[in-house]
């Protein structure tokens, strides 16, 4: 009930300030009104309404004042009407015609004479006409920008007029064509095929993106990587991580070469080819692969740590309850006493290094295009307590003996230590294997490398 009555008292408090805005407003819309400044109270009037919809006098003081105000935007169009002048004629009407839409949504009915909407599309005729030819002419001289201008204000105004339409297409689309034409002069084909993805269906950019695709790509012969540390095919998860991401990057340009394919011309030449290539070895694996390049890589360093985790006994406290018979009352009391104890903690950790070194090699020059060293380190650690007993009573501490009480016992019952220990007891006991580190680590470093060779642009050297 209570909620419901501060719900009923916060909707009156909005009425009350709504109305007390809107009869305010419509005073003020009095006094202009009274001083002939209808266009001041016509706009107070508005105010009052947008406050509250069903403010009655503010609908009635709106319809004589606004339509004074509409009666002035219909002069100021006959006016330029007569003189010819199209475009401030036309503009005008829309005033005139936005501002009896202004009222009409509080219904509030503003009269424009059906003859005006006659000499509006009249002039409307006339100016569309005249934008039109300057629109042409723009286009005409190959300034896209400036035509394209008078175009969308056509198009704003009669958005079916002529084939305009089709010529904002043409003034949006040709200069991106034209740039694509050129860059496939320039040999520029990576560019010529985004810029032709722009272009959609318009006139042959269909068949143009093909062809720039077609001459962009850019088929790389990706030979086995080399392993220079003392794990054995450490390198193939190396491998597969580099061939994984290029697949998954959907790079337009790049194109992998078929690896079982490489083994075997490799395997028939009897060629060992490695990270040491010369351009003469290049320009044969070029010609035996179809590649305009070679990616040569090399498992530098797989430096793995493991330290699993170990007990290490600890001396604590447990606390419980004791009653003891207290002689003066006569009654029992509930005393707290403290037990030694031990506990376990554990600690471990594992961590990975790995460090790679990527090659990009031209088959036509023997040159290295692209070459980057990347490392990556990984670990991950836990640090745990468990305890048999109740692990809520536990406190952590040093003692000597266990049987025998000595001034030397120390027990930490300060609020720092206890929080130290129940977040041991509470700590997660799970650790990433180095497997999962090392598999972290390798994509990571690959993703570096691919991310590069994907960035590198032939076109562009």
């Amino acid at each position: 009930m209570k909620m419901k009555a501060k719900y009923l008292i916060y909707i009156l408090g909005i009425f009350l300030v709504s109305c007390t805005g809107t009869k305010k407003m419509t005073k003020r819309a009095i006094a202009f009104e009274q001083q002939g400044m209808y266009s001041e109270a016509s706009q107070y009037y508005l105010s009052a309404l947008q406050r509250k919809n069903t403010n009655i006098e503010a609908a009635i003081g709106l319809k004589r004042t606004g339509q004074l105000v509409l009666d002035d935007y219909l002069a100021d169009f006959f006016k330029s009407h007569t003189a010819k002048q199209y475009k401030t004629s036309v503009y005008a009407y829309l005033n005139a015609e936005e501002w009896q839409s202004k009222a009409l949504v509080y219904k509030v009915f503003l009269d424009i004479p059906n003859y005006y909407k006659d000499y509006y599309n009249e002039d409307l005729g006339f100016y569309l006409n005249q934008v039109y030819n300057q629109a042409i002419s723009y286009l005409d001289k190959e300034e896209f920008d400036l035509g394209a201008v008078y175009l969308d204000e056509i198009l704003r105004l009669k958005s079916d007029y002529k084939d305009v339409a089709e010529m904002k297409a043409y003034a949006r689309l040709e200069p991106l064509y034209r740039k694509g034409n050129s860059a496939l002069e320039e040999r520029k084909f990576r560019k010529a095929y985004y810029l032709f993805s722009r272009t959609e269906s318009y006139k042959e950019s269909a068949d143009l993106r093909e062809y720039a695709l077609k001459e962009a790509q850019y088929p790389i012969a990706m030979l086995p990587f080399e392993n220079a540390t003392t794990a054995v095919n450490a390198h193939k998860a190396f491998e597969s991580q580099f061939l994984n991401l290029f697949i998954n990057n959907k790079n337009p340009f790049i194109k992998i070469i078929d690896r079982v394919h490489i083994q075997t011309i490799l395997a028939e030449q009897e060629l060992g080819i490695s990270g040491l290539v010369d351009a003469q070895t290049a320009a044969q694996a070029g010609d035996l692969f179809g590649a305009k390049a070679l990616l040569v890589g090399r498992l530098v360093s797989l430096d793995i740590n493991k330290r699993l985790p170990k007990a290490n006994k600890k001396k604590g406290w447990e606390s419980y309850k004791q009653k003891v018979y207290n002689s003066q009352t006569k009654e029992y009391d509930t005393l707290t006493k403290y037990k030694k104890v031990f506990y376990n903690e554990y600690k471990g950790m594992n961590s990975v290094n790995i460090t790679i070194e990527y090659k990009l090699i031209s088959t036509e020059t023997g040159e290295i295009l692209a070459t980057n060293l990347f490392s990556d380190k990984r670990e991950d650690e836990v640090w745990y307590a468990t305890y048999q007993g109740n692990s809520n009573k536990l406190f952590s501490g040093a003692w000597e003996d266990k049987d025998v009480k000595r001034s030397s016992d120390i027990r930490h019952d300060g609020y720092k230590e206890r929080r130290h220990l129940n977040s041991l007891l509470k700590s997660s006991r799970n650790m990433k294997s180095v497997e999962e580190l090392k598999t972290l680590a390798m994509k990571n470093v690959s993703s570096k490398s691919v991310n590069e060779i994907n960035s590198y642009n032939p076109e562009e050297d």
